[in-house]
This record gives structure tokens, sequence and C-alpha cells, in this order.
């Protein structure tokens, strides 16, 4: 199993007092599986995926990264091998190239081998983006090709397990289907994703779970 979340409680403060967001959750992840978390909007996927990636939110319950606990890496390795990437993309001013090499310009990342501008523009291909520059200024792109791109740093800085957050939700289709491709060519390399979706079935799910006021339930 390569990654596996058990009894997951994230407690909230809300206006009626403090409530359980995600309630007793468990999931398995297996190498090459594709897992989507659907429900209705405020029934704790996010939250769930936020306590997963090791985020800001506080939380009970185990985890385990190729049968490594989650309390065996620093938080910031964790986050590097266990990605979160969101619906609206992180990016700084500059270049493509400037955004596509941040991680390795941050002291708390670990450092693994720095892509070249080959390595760059290869990433650019497979996400349909071969007509983009690299010294293109980061703000001369569509909100579909800035997703890619922030798409894309994170996969090249290796992670072993994708958590996305609805980053498809506000993309035109293409970007939409180069976000859908790429996940699937990352689970092939033996790695795994968690998807939280509210568009329609793509297809590339290959397990599914359905999330109601922080539980888990049955179709």
């Amino acid at each position: 199993m390569l990654f596996s979340a058990k009894h997951i409680t994230v407690v909230l403060a809300g206006d009626d007092g403090r409530f359980r967001a995600v309630d007793d959750v468990s999931l398995e992840l297996a190498r090459e599986e594709i897992l989507d978390i659907t429900g209705p909007s405020g029934s704790g996927k996010s939250t769930l995926l936020h306590a997963i990636g090791r985020q800001t939110v506080s939380f009970d319950g185990a985890m385990y990264l190729d049968g490594a606990s989650f309390l065996s890496y620093t938080p910031q390795r964790w986050r590097q091998l266990v990605a979160l990437v969101q619906q609206k993309p992180v990016l700084a001013e500059g270049s493509v190239q400037e955004n596509l090499m941040l991680p390795w310009s941050l002291d708390a990342f670990e450092k693994i081998p720095m892509p070249t501008d080959a390595d760059l523009l290869e990433a650019l291909g497979s996400a349909h983006l071969e007509d983009i520059a690299l010294d293109r200024s980061i703000d001369r792109l569509s909100v579909g090709q800035q997703a890619r791109v922030a798409f894309l740093r994170t996969l090249l800085t290796d992670p072993e397990v994708l958590l996305l957050d609805e980053v498809d939700a506000a993309l035109d289709d293409v970007s939409a289907q180069a976000i859908g491709e790429l996940t699937s060519a990352f689970i092939k390399r033996g790695k795994g994703a968690i998807r939280v979706r509210h568009r329609a079935d793509d297809g590339r799910a290959t397990s599914r779970l359905i999330m109601r006021a922080g539980q888990f339930v049955d179709e």
C-alpha cells in the first residue's frame, strides 16, 4: 500500500461552536491508483486533503507512506512527498521558468536534482504548452495555462502522492483534459493521486468515495 490514513478527525470552530469537520475517516491508496472523493460542498473534502497534506489543519489520527509513519518525516519533507495542489494556482511574479523553478529557491525544500531547461521544455510539452517560451511572463498566460504551469511545478518536485483539490473545477475543457492526462501519466510511474472533484466523471478514477458531514457514506 502506497499511502493510508487512519481515523483522521479534524475539529473546527463554527458559528454554533466546535464541530467535527472530518469525523474518524480512514482510507487507503495503492500505487497507480486515482481515488476520487466527491460529495456536497461543506462536507469536509478539502479539509481532509489539507489534513493529509499536513497543511494548516490540526488533526487526530495516523498516516503512513510506504509503511512509514508521518511522524518520521519533517512537515516540509511530507509536504514534498504528499503534495497538495489547490484550485487557485499559487504563482509568483516573473517568468514561466522562474515559477517552475521556485521550489529550488526555498530553503525548506529538500533538494532533488535541479531540472534543466530541456526538462522544463519537455514538461511544458507534456501539458500541451509547447508554444510557451520559458521567458514568457507568467501574467501573460491564461488562467488555464497558469494552472498547468503550477501543476507541472509540483510534478517536477517528484512527489509520491498528489492531493488535488478541485484543480480542474474552474478550468476550460482543454486545460482540464491536460491536467487529467498529466495525472494519469503520473500514477503510471508507481505513484498515487487523491482528487476532490465536482466536475463530471472523466473516467480516470480507479476508486471513489462519497463524503457527507465529515464521513464517508455509501451511495
